[in-house]
């Protein structure tokens, strides 16, 4: 039923929707599990077009969840209008990403489409300074830097968080660990940028290949398993999108990502139920390079640690020079990076080595989720 939910209005996908209203307590565990995967703008429509029976209360209890999180949506496009006038004062370039972006451009209502945070693209070289600006304005950073200078070189994101808890995701790239640091960040800044408006303001986002490839990336490598709103994103894009196939395989091949692009393509195929044969899809069916391979499946296993994902991001790394300076930064952090986490340096160490020898990763291809596993509510969930 969650399947069915999260691919309302697809063509091409025999969304399942049951008979009749469901009892209480499937109703509300359905419930719970729409507000985990944040699909409660596809449940209301789908309710209020009649797809998905439901009783006068459940209809109720859908569509103030549904407003609830609109509401929310609408203070965090709010903040997202307030940094878009400080960051053009202070002449900080930025793309939106994910969430606000996807909804306003991919979806025929942005209200189908929930979102929790507001992500932004900085050039790596204004990192440092725009996190300098928003943290004079009441902005704190979630997690320290390891070392001055890591963020503009390696990170993924920066989260910033203001004081009524908004949180605020600065990416360099567009992804963690190894395949996050083979994007080629220049080419994004590079492509000419598609705009919407959003209250008075004109704002910027990715063109559609890398949209629809970030919609890819956060798909697979941001949740295990992948949540459905990416998912759900990923199908809104290959069936009702302008997605260039030729200029998506050119793009992830430039990265070296087009394992992960495949088996997202894949997955949101499966767990959408999607018959439409579309030229993606054909080429997300054939084999991807064996080194790749491994990668994802090294990446996906549920037991990839943060000191595995590092060691693996080494090679990534073109030059020995900055190899060395990620090496030492994420071996011998500051002070203030341990704070809360270790006792020192050596309990930090002590506890790289435990991941290290506990960990059982895989090699062997890996397979696209299925529904049910994509709508578990326990995930794993990847951090910086």
């Amino acid at each position: 039923m969650l399947g069915g939910v999260a691919s309302f209005g697809l063509p091409g996908s025999p969304a399942v929707a049951p008979r009749q209203p469901l009892d209480h307590d499937d109703w509300h565990l359905l419930l719970a599990h729409v507000r985990r995967q944040r699909i409660t703008g596809l449940l209301a429509e789908a309710i209020s077009t009649e797809f998905f029976p439901a009783t006068d209360a459940q209809a109720a209890e859908a569509f103030d969840l549904s407003t609830e999180v609109l509401a929310t949506e609408l203070t965090l496009e709010a903040t997202l209008l307030r940094v878009a006038e400080t960051f053009e004062h202070e002449v900080i370039p930025f793309r939106v990403l994910k969430g606000p972006a996807v909804a306003h451009l991919d979806y025929p209502d942005p209200a189908l489409r929930d979102f929790g945070d507001i992500d932004l693209l900085i050039q790596p070289d204004d990192l440092d300074r725009t996190v300098a600006v928003l943290t004079e304005q009441g902005f704190a950073r979630r997690f320290p830097e390891p070392r001055a200078g890591f963020d503009r070189r390696f990170t993924k994101s920066v989260s910033v968080v203001n004081p009524d808890g908004t949180e605020l995701d600065l990416h360099r790239t567009l992804a963690p660990g190894v395949f996050g640091l083979r994007v080629r960040v220049e080419t994004l800044w590079d492509a000419i940028p598609v705009q919407f408006v959003l209250g008075n303001r004109t704002l910027f986002a990715l063109g559609s290949a890398e949209r629809f490839i970030h919609a890819c990336y956060h798909a697979v490598l941001g949740n295990a398993p992948p949540r459905l709103v990416p998912l759900r994103d990923i199908a809104q894009m290959l069936l009702c999108g302008s997605v260039a196939p030729d200029q998506v395989r050119t793009v992830a091949a430039a990265w070296r990502g087009e394992v992960v692009v495949k088996h997202a393509i894949m997955t949101a195929c499966a767990t959408m139920r999607l018959t439409d044969v579309v030229a993606l899809s054909s080429w997300a069916a054939e084999d991807s390079a064996g080194s790749q391979q491994r990668e994802l499946a090294r990446a996906l296993s549920l037991n990839y640690s943060y000191t595995a994902q590092a060691l693996d991001s080494v090679r990534a790394i073109p030059t020995m020079r900055d190899r060395l300076r990620y090496v030492s930064a994420l071996a011998f952090p500051r002070r203030s990076y341990l704070n809360g986490r270790y006792s020192g340096h050596a309990s930090r160490f002590g506890h790289a080595v435990t991941e290290l020898l506990t960990a059982h990763t895989s090699s062997q291809p890996v397979e696209p989720a299925t529904a049910g596993a994509s709508a578990h509510l326990e995930v794993r969930e990847t951090s910086d």
